[in-house]
């Protein structure tokens, strides 16, 4: 990969990393402030709302968003072509949830629920608005722009937010920080980026799209209605409270890590989609962004396992404590969650969408199997240990189907995912012990960071993972 070309990656990873930490941030604050206002049981009921409202906005954004980045010459048609779609669908699925809400309602024997559902699917039409706008400035590798907007909507959303969870507002001040903070990055959008030039749908664009759209749009929504699917079922056959607790922990989650998915992924996705016809340039630096990916992965996810209780006790309280278990399983599916993801960049990148497809349904196949136990057995350890060992196998079959179609195989690569995940262990392990043993607690377990920080990279650079002299050397001449 040439110099260059690494440090525009780099640059750009930088940037979209240091935005999506920022507004992830600003979240987790205000976040902090919500859980000590309101209670698990409105937490509970957002997660219930959060299940239609996701599944919402996979079919708006149909994939097709990709697909325009994909595309090295798409023209100001394409855009019109995939918003006038976006904005028909929006609208149909607004209906269609003010009309399923009062159902939604009284199964859940909540009425309140109805009411709430049908103003906040107001959401889909806000966030479809800016679709393409979206889509230009990830195509322009413009992430530092793209991340100053979106820090400023969650700002003044936040603010918001808070302000009615202080005057008793109860779960519409979290409603109020979807749709606020929806509104602030669509108008921001349209004035700093445009409107479009111009407004006609062509038959022929859309059938271009169209493949490679129908194909993630529908992994995606099955892949969002099973992992979501857990509020609905902890809300219905356990309590809503369980549900509140599953949504801090998922959220507490995907902090950290879906800075990783929005931020890193989608800015190597941009970057490898065009060195795609060099098979031999794209291997070398798919396998070298593959390792670095997976350690940093590896290492976040191994400090909020060993930090898990001490986080939901600091950031939230004692009457949070639920959460631990949830993040515990969710943080370790998460590790093989991501690798999964990074794998699925290679049928985007070839256009081979339909085995994202494919391979969805398999996976959601196992998952429903682990589901069903869990329900029959009443068992929320079921629950979350099947969601686990579905997220393990799904890496295993994603990795062949992608080398195979990448016709790329390193058993180094796949020996190292196993050998970072291990040596995530083996730190936990120690750090378990050594607690124990000096008879840390809470925050006194703090001073242990730094051991983590050197048994993890020791080990790597002891093991051949890393090699700690060289690869700083290589680190700092690039920048």
């Amino acid at each position: 990969m040439g110099t260059n070309k690494t440090k525009e990656l780099i640059i750009n990873i930088f940037w979209s990393f240091l935005g999506r930490f920022g507004y992830l941030g600003i979240a987790l604050i205000a976040n902090i402030v919500l859980v000590r206002l309101l209670s698990p049981e409105d937490f509970g009921r957002m997660g219930v709302l959060a299940f239609f409202i996701l599944l919402s906005t996979v079919l708006i954004e149909s994939g097709l968003s990709g697909a325009l980045i994909r595309k090295n010459n798409a023209t100001e048609e394409d855009y019109s072509t995939i918003f006038l779609f976006n904005l028909f669908i929006s609208l149909i699925l607004i209906l269609i949830l003010n009309l399923s809400s009062p159902y939604i309602g009284a199964y859940y024997k909540d009425s309140e629920l109805s009411k709430i559902l049908n103003f906040v699917s107001l959401i889909l039409l806000i966030n479809g608005l800016r679709i393409t706008q979206t889509a230009k400035l990830i195509k322009a590798m413009k992430f530092k722009l793209k991340s100053t907007f979106e820090f400023i909507s969650i700002f003044f959303a936040s603010i918001i937010a808070i302000i009615m969870a202080y005057k008793g507002y109860g779960i519409w001040s979290l409603v109020w920080l979807q749709i606020s903070s929806g509104i602030i990055l669509t108008v921001i959008m349209w004035l700093f980026i445009g409107p479009l030039k111009t407004y006609k749908f062509s038959i022929e664009s859309f059938k271009g799209f169209y493949k490679f759209g129908v194909n993630t749009t529908l992994a995606s929504l099955i892949k969002t209605g099973f992992d979501n699917v857990y509020h609905l079922i902890l809300a219905k056959y356990f309590s809503i409270a369980q549900t509140g607790y599953y949504y801090q922990a998922k959220r507490l989650q995907e902090m950290p890590l879906g800075i990783i998915q929005t931020t890193v992924l989608s800015v190597i996705y941009a970057s490898l989609s065009k060195i795609q016809d060099d098979r031999e340039k794209f291997n070398e630096t798919y396998k070298e962004l593959n390792k670095v990916f997976t350690i940093v992965v590896g290492f976040i996810c191994l400090l909020i396992y060993v930090y898990s209780e001490f986080l939901i006790g600091i950031l939230y309280g004692d009457k949070w404590l639920g959460c631990v278990f949830y993040l515990k399983v969710l943080i370790v599916s998460a590790f093989f969650y991501l690798q999964e993801v990074f794998n699925r960049l290679i049928f985007k990148i070839y256009d081979r969408t339909e085995k994202i497809l494919q391979l969805e349904i398999g996976k959601k196949i196992i998952q429903s199997l682990t589901i069903i136990c869990g329900i029959y057995y009443s068992s929320i350890e079921y629950l979350l240990y099947g969601f686990l060992i579905t997220s393990f196998l799904s890496f295993f079959i994603n990795y062949y189907f992608a080398r195979s179609i990448q016709k790329y195989y390193s058993w180094s690569d796949f020996f190292n995912i196993f050998l970072i995940f291990f040596i995530c262990i083996v730190c936990e392990i120690a750090f378990e012990f050594i607690s124990f043993f000096l008879g840390l607690k809470e925050m006194y377990s703090l001073i242990l960071f730094p051991f983590i920080i050197l048994l993890y990279f020791g080990i790597m650079n002891v093991l051949g993972v890393i090699n700690i002299s060289k690869d700083f050397k290589r680190v700092k001449s690039l920048f």
